[in-house]
């Protein structure tokens, strides 16, 4: 789920601060990646590895799902891909891959003293185990093969006691450090939040006026009133050049939502008095509005590719469509789940504008489609016979055409009637995908 591109006010319990939810980037540029495969983690050594790669793997997967930023791709539909060669990039953006690359484990024996009840020296063991563990894990584009980190991971755990038989076993102290280390992963992969307190500048100069109106201010603050607050703080800053009135104003104004407008503000402030404070304020203020910006135009757009080149195809289709259309729409890209979620996006539009479309359910239909997919090599005559036997009178073939930049949406639409295509899309932006 891609996170609020603004600033959103938390009330605090401290009446002269205000807490902040601020937008922040993620450690690594996933930046127009949605599907995500997670791929088995890598180990070369033995059954501790081998189980820690695993949990490792499981967890990961399990964290990313949580996210519900990405849509996460079967490993196994990439790993029968590479198996034959095949490109991947119209199955997934991108492959989330890991590796386990040290684990030590240690146990140890300390002979300690302690009085008793009574007084009495006794002599007892402490037994420790320890492990440590490193792995790293990082992304893989799909497009070009370029590599997204790597982030580094390491951390120990240990458990002691008395009884060396009751102490956590090796495995389930290295599952500790996996699922520590792993808690933040998404602020590594995806846009987050943080909480950040703004303090409110007091006044301390002799001016009794001064402090009084600024007195009055910040009441207006405890009291919930941010706008009234905010108004009163910019007329003590017009009429005084007040610093902290004009800091407090810019608070209000990234609590209110609006981190633009605070940054004008103290741009302004700092051009008006070239007070110190307010340059460190620009600096921070430009830093949340330079994350705002980018999360904007690299993550905000929630809709997936495939999603806004099906909107366009879906538009161009209609365009040309006859009178009380029947349309059969044949993925003719097999298995390829961009395709396959053109397709989807393009029946939804269809039935949501009420175009009619050949029953999907039809056991036959279903059986001609598979069979023309694994032939792949069907003529214009072919499609027409069987859009006509199932009573279609439009059919719509999608498939994909190039590679990475230049990957396309190919669609080509037949008249069963007249026996003729009446569209075919061209190379075009607009059917990049």
């Amino acid at each position: 789920m891609i996170l609020p591109v603004f600033t959103a006010l938390i009330l605090a319990g401290c009446a002269s601060t205000i807490r902040i939810q601020v937008p922040r980037t993620p450690a690594l540029d996933t930046s127009g990646i949605r599907r995500i495969a997670v791929m088995q983690f890598r180990a070369s050594g033995g059954s501790d590895y081998q189980q820690t790669a695993q949990y490792a793997t499981s967890t990961a997967t399990s964290n990313i799902r949580a996210l519900n930023h990405f849509t996460l791709v079967d490993p196994s539909v990439i790993v029968r891909l590479q198996r034959n060669n095949e490109n991947i990039e119209g199955y997934v953006d991108a492959l989330f891959n890991g590796q386990i690359t040290r684990i030590e484990s240690r146990e140890s024996a300390e002979q300690r003293q302690r009085k008793d009840r009574d007084g009495n020296e006794q002599t007892y063991t402490l037994y420790t185990r320890e492990v440590e563990l490193e792995f790293n894990y990082y992304l893989t584009r799909a497009r070009d093969g370029s590599l997204i980190g790597p982030i580094l991971k390491s951390s120990s755990a240990s458990s002691s006691g008395e009884n060396r038989n009751n102490l956590q076993s090796t495995t389930t102290l290295l599952r500790k450090i996996v699922d520590e280390q792993l808690r933040y992963l998404s602020r590594d992969i995806a846009p987050y939040t943080i909480v950040e307190t703004r303090k409110l500048a007091s006044e301390k100069s002799k001016d009794k006026e001064l402090r009084a109106i600024m007195k009055d201010a910040l009441a207006q603050t405890k009291e919930g009133s941010y706008r009234l607050a905010l108004e009163s703080y910019l007329i003590i800053y017009a009429e005084y050049k007040n610093i902290a009135a004009a800091q407090n104003a810019s608070i209000l104004h990234e609590a209110l939502g609006d981190t633009r407008a605070a940054f004008n503000l103290m741009q302004r402030v700092f051009t008006e008095t070239g007070n110190p404070k307010a340059l460190n304020d620009l600096t921070r203020l430009n830093r949340i509005l330079a994350d705002q910006a980018t999360i904007a135009s690299e993550y905000g757009n929630t809709r997936s590719q495939a999603e806004r080149v099906a909107a366009f195809a879906s538009d161009e289709i209609q365009k040309i469509l006859p009178r009380n259309a029947k349309v059969w729409i044949f993925n003719n890209a097999g298995n390829n789940t961009m395709t396959q979620a053109v397709v989807d996006n393009l029946i939804a539009n269809f039935i949501y504008r009420g175009i009619g479309l050949v029953e999907r359910d039809n056991a036959a239909l279903i059986e001609a489609e598979h069979r023309f997919q694994v032939s792949g090599s069907v003529s214009d005559d072919d499609f027409l016979s069987i859009g006509n036997a199932y009573g279609a009178n439009t059919i719509v073939v999608v498939g994909i055409t190039g590679a990475g930049d230049m990957r396309r949406l190919q669609l080509r639409v037949l008249d069963i009637e007249r026996g003729v295509p009446i569209m075919q899309s061209d190379t075009g932006d607009a059917w990049k995908l």
